[in-house]
């Protein structure tokens, strides 16, 4: 192996010695090598170019091309200033010190054309002239105050991304370096992650994620740097997906840093607790820490809770705290008016819902084994007929209709569709484990139903699907934000850290239970723009028909119930409370209920 900064840093070449015998550590190294190496020879690694034997010669010539001759002429004139007298034969010296006058006129006059430029380095600052908001620099101070370890609670939409990089630009303004491990569940959101960087004028940024291929050399290339720094004061930001993090090779990689002096920060940082990222987190050191969430708290998982307050360090209480109605309060969030819509089952559904609904109510006291594993499958072949429900669809295009009646056209809007596909077969087997909210490819999504709702309601509307097999969502996210689209169906993608700042109004369609999907995804369209004031949630809800036998009756109650807690969420804040309590009147009635309670 040559070691010169190309073998080491551009190159694949690699010089690495392990032992087995010296532990699981040294086990994985191999282990990684050894699937670098038939990656590479089986034409498998993305980082290196192949070439065929017979394509040798055009590709040296399209790679390497003519100089010009000012170049040409610029590198003689650097040569013939050279101490030349031990390393050139006579005769050489005699031609050069001919040419030396004349190359010397030449140069002087290429260089009369061209002004010398000094290239400056900015220096990372703020991106807004007002500097952090008060909340923004309160964070700070609880950091620094903790240890420089925290979990921040901060509601979608105040700006958890810059809270964090503030910190990180006050290490830098103490200490004259800033080095940045930042993890995100999703490749959208290490490209944003990267534009907030440099608004903060942070730079040498390098991305680890599938999309991007030339990391390991790159990363490579850092630690030779940092190694070789005297001082430790090289600057840096590590952007990664958790997916790409807890592989065991890329973790072996990007744990090898400087531990009291990295800072590392876990957006959406709940993702930390469950899984394979829970199972690292006892082999992470990094002294530093900061976690992000608008919803730490992970339901039904105190331990994964625990362990998620424990590495943060914050035992007992978030070190920083920032409330959705906070944010609204002091002009963070924007206003908005949330209307509630009432949704029934259809006779078929209804029909299905009632004998579902008989047998949960006839195995709920049994605590066997097998019991328990059917009535999991019957809650979730009920679920699934809530979240499914055909009306649904008539609810929307009322909705939709009204919104394009009144403001001549559908921009800045938002649908989150249910996920999964047509409930066409209403008779399969409720015990098929194949029967999942899952997409099926072979079938027909129902994002596709809400698409062609929208796009029949006149030609003129542009409306796109935000999916996970979405190829350009950059460009999708760039032409919603213009006008140029106007509306964006989606399922999921739409849920963590995706900024719409433009959007106005948004359509929740699917009746989940997870109050953090909800929460997301109302802080998406809260997100302040300068020329929105106020914005629109409209929220589907399904209630099962007043016509259950008295046997279901406590049961379907508890349900409804479950539904007000996020209905009593949005509505407490809005600027309309009264219409939520009208909209809800007969249900709330029917079962005792109160969204106050």
């Amino acid at each position: 192996m040559q070691f010169s900064r190309t073998a080491l840093v551009d190159n694949i070449e690699s010089l690495t010695a392990s032992c087995s015998w010296d532990g699981d550590i040294a086990v994985a190294k191999i282990e990684s090598q050894c699937e670098d190496f038939d990656d590479v020879f089986n034409g498998r690694n993305d980082a290196v170019v192949y070439v065929a034997a017979e394509d040798v010669k055009t590709r040296i010539v399209k790679s390497f091309p003519d100089k010009s001759i000012d170049d040409l002429l610029n590198k003689e004139y650097e040569f013939i200033k050279q101490d030349r007298s031990k390393a050139l034969p006579k005769s050489v010296l005699k031609a050069l010190d001919k040419a030396k006058s004349r190359v010397e006129l030449i140069v002087e006059k290429i260089r009369e054309r061209e002004e010398p430029v000094e290239v400056k380095r900015d220096t990372p600052s703020f991106p807004y002239p007002s500097g952090p908001r008060d909340y923004q620099k309160q964070a700070f101070e609880n950091w620094k105050g903790n240890k420089q370890k925290g979990l921040f609670a901060m509601a979608t939409g105040t700006g958890k991304t810059i809270t964090s990089l503030n910190c990180l630009l006050e290490i830098y303004n103490r200490r004259g370096y800033y080095k940045a491990l930042i993890l995100v569940p999703t490749i959208t959101l290490v490209e944003q992650w990267e534009v907030e960087c440099e608004k903060f004028k942070f730079s040498n940024v390098i991305k680890v994620c599938s999309k991007y291929s030339g990391w390991k050399s790159a990363i490579a290339g850092l630690r030779m740097q940092e190694m070789s720094s005297s001082d430790n004061k090289l600057s840096y930001i590590i952007i990664a997906t958790y997916a790409s993090y807890v592989r065991s090779n890329v973790f072996l990689e990007l744990n090898q840093f400087p531990k009291d002096k990295l800072l590392l920060i876990a957006d959406e940082a709940h993702n930390m607790g469950g899984g394979q990222m829970a199972s690292r987190l006892k082999d992470i050191k990094y002294a530093r820490r900061i976690g992000l969430s608008a919803t730490p708290n992970r339901q039904f998982d105190d331990v994964g809770n625990q362990m998620l307050m424990s590495f943060f360090g914050s035992e007992e209480n978030y070190t920083f705290e920032y409330s959705m109605a906070e944010a609204i309060e002091k002009g963070a969030l924007c206003r908005y008016c949330y209307y509630p819509h009432i949704v029934k089952l259809t006779r078929c559904e209804m029909q299905d819902y009632n004998d579902i609904s008989k047998q949960i109510v006839r195995l709920s006291g049994r605590m066997d084994e097998d019991s328990q594993e059917i009535l999991k499958r019957l809650l979730l072949k009920r679920k699934r007929i809530i979240h499914k429900a055909a009306n649904k669809k008539d609810v929307f295009e009322e909705i939709v209709r009204n919104r394009f009646l009144e403001k001549g056209n559908l921009k800045y809007t938002l649908v989150y569709v249910p996920e999964g596909n047509r409930p066409d077969d209403q008779s399969a087997d409720i015990f098929d484990r194949s029967d999942t909210i899952e997409d099926d490819e072979d079938t027909l999504h129902l994002i596709d139903d809400y698409t062609r709702i929208v796009r029949d309601m006149n030609p003129h509307i542009i409306v796109r699907q935000f999916t996970s097999d979405s190829t350009d969502r950059d460009d999708m996210l760039e032409g919603f934000a213009k006008g140029d689209i106007d509306v964006l169906t989606s399922m999921k993608c739409l849920d963590e850290g995706v900024d719409v700042p433009r959007s106005e109004l948004a359509i929740f369609c699917a009746s989940t239970g997870n109050p953090r999907q909800f929460i997301q995804r109302r802080g998406r369209v809260l997100r302040t723009h300068p020329d929105k004031h106020v914005a629109i949630i409209h929220d589907l809800i399904v209630v099962p028909d007043n016509c259950f036998d008295a046997e279901c009756f406590a049961m379907e109650r508890n349900l409804v119930e479950s539904e007000l807690r996020r209905v009593r969420d949005f509505a407490l804040l809005s600027e309309n409370l009264n219409d939520t309590d009208n909209a809800l009147e007969d249900v709330l009635n029917h079962y005792n209920l109160s969204i106050f309670n």
